[in-house]
Formats: structure tokens, C-alpha cells, sequence
């Protein structure tokens, strides 16, 4: 009995560290081709023009810019980015601002930011179907148990364009914005790229 038990476990360790390695070499193979290794591995097709590197380290890549999310009515430019891999939010005053549970985060390190090397648009929601979202938009991150999708959105604030996320299971736009989470069902953008 004892034997029985010890082959089945060594069989079952074997067989993980077997899978674990064809992950990891498709993984590494992935983050080669696809230009730079801050990128998730496996990246879905529609965001291979679109990656995400961390503000701490080195941020250029040759034919790289940031994504621009919006414009405060200061002059200062707010680009992309997120937190712990996950919440996109936007750029402004060195921090990374994001909202959560009703209240407005800013993150001032170990963030990430938003380049992509193609030209990109912000197409109004209301004229949106949800499939095409689904389909093209470009992918922000998702929730922490990973069951919603998070994109990109801006809407038009009394300073400015203000750049948050758009859940994809509640349908509204979220927006860091006077140290809140304000949320919309309309009038915002989303962030996809040029066709």
C-alpha cells in the first residue's frame, strides 16, 4: 500500500514539474516575440501592440509612447496606467490615481504605465456594442478574483478628461476623481485601437 501511495505521488510531482516547464518555456517564448518581457505572458492577440512597464524601471522602447488618457484643464497630460497588474487608473502628478470601493487611491511608485508603438482612438460608449468591446477594446486588467474585465474609459469631468475603468460586468465607467469613485452608465469614452 505504502508503495502504491509513494509511486502515485512521485508520478503526480512529476507530471507538474513536466507542465510547469512547458509553461514556462511557451511563456518564454511570448515575452521574446513580443518585444519587451514587462508584458503579461500570453498576451491576447488584440493587445500585442499594447504593453505595460513598470515606472520604476526603464520606460523606453524604441517605437513606443504612452497612451494619453485625457488632458487637465492645468495643462498636465494624464496617460494610462495601473496598480498590482490589475486596476487601471490614471497618470497625474507622478501618481497613479484609481478608484476603489468609492474612494480615490494614488499610488506615487511600483505602478505601471501604458505604451503602445500604433496609433489608438477613444470611441464614445453610446454608440458602442457591447460585443465590440468584448471584441477590440484594449484590455486594462481585471478584477482580483479575475472575473471581470476592466478596460480603459475617460469621461469629460468639470477640469478636464479624466482617464479610469470600465467594467465590463457592472457596464459603467469609473472615474478617480475628487478623492472619489464616480461612476457612469454614459457619456464616456473607451480606449481602442485605430482601425
Amino acid at each position: 500500500m505504502r508503495k502504491t501511495t509513494y509511486v502515485t505521488v512521485t508520478l503526480g510531482v512529476a507530471l507538474i514539474v513536466a507542465l510547469l516547464s512547458i509553461v514556462i518555456d511557451t511563456s518564454t517564448v511570448t515575452a521574446t516575440t513580443a518585444t519587451d518581457s514587462s508584458v503579461f505572458f500570453n498576451p491576447p492577440l488584440q493587445n500585442s501592440h499594447f504593453i505595460w512597464v513598470s515606472v520604476d524601471g526603464d520606460q523606453s522602447r524604441p517605437g513606443y509612447h504612452r497612451v494619453g488618457g485625457g488632458k487637465h484643464r492645468d495643462g498636465t497630460m494624464m496617460y494610462i496606467c495601473r496598480v498590482s497588474g490589475l486596476t487601471p487608473g490614471k497618470l497625474y502628478n507622478n501618481s497613479c490615481h484609481y478608484s476603489y470601493v468609492g474612494q480615490e487611491y494614488a499610488v506615487p511608485a511600483r505602478y505601471e504605465v501604458l505604451l503602445t508603438d500604433v496609433e489608438y482612438e477613444w470611441r464614445s460608449f453610446d454608440e458602442l456594442r457591447r460585443t465590440e468591446i468584448k471584441k477590440t477594446a484594449v484590455v486594462g486588467g481585471s478584477d482580483a478574483n479575475g472575473k471581470d474585465t476592466l478596460y480603459m474609459c475617460r469621461r469629460h469631468m468639470s477640469d478636464g478628461w479624466h482617464p479610469g475603468k470600465y467594467s465590463y460586468r457592472n457596464n459603467l465607467c469609473y472615474i478617480p476623481w475628487g478623492n472619489q469613485e464616480k461612476y457612469y452608465a454614459k457619456d464616456f469614452e473607451i480606449l481602442f485601437p485605430s482601425q
